[in-house]
């Protein structure tokens, strides 16, 4: 019983490892920087998975990206505006600007490539 509270716990804590972007600053938060925006909700497994490897992915990543996560049921308008549908879906901004959209879960050794691409 106790193995599994931790794991709940672990859970619920990596899901608030990052910093939480909405609709009033997301302008502010990704001007002039590289970031990846992930859009999630806390009851999918998939974007559970997709938090644990960007918090993998946080320890090998360059300094010069920055990610936040948006949870759709707190923020349906933020996910309207980009035109989410499925989650997990990451989007990548270089400069304020989208310059891709992903839907699934991707790897480290994939979010490093799409970083190397694309920034």
């Amino acid at each position: 019983m106790k193995k599994i509270f931790i794991f709940m716990m672990f859970s619920v804590v990596s899901l608030f490892a990052f910093e939480h972007i909405n609709i009033m600053n997301i302008d502010e938060k990704i001007k002039d920087k590289n970031v990846i925006v992930d859009f999630y909700a806390t009851w999918c497994p998939p974007c559970k998975i997709m938090t644990k490897n960007l918090t993998k992915y946080e320890e090998v990543k360059n300094q010069n990206v920055t990610i936040y996560k948006v949870d759709v049921d707190k923020d349906p308008e933020l996910a309207q505006k980009f035109g989410i549908r499925t989650i997990p879906t990451l989007i990548y901004f270089k400069d304020g600007k989208v310059v891709k959209q992903e839907v699934g879960v991707r790897s480290v050794p994939e979010l490093q490539s799409n970083v190397k691409k694309l920034f």
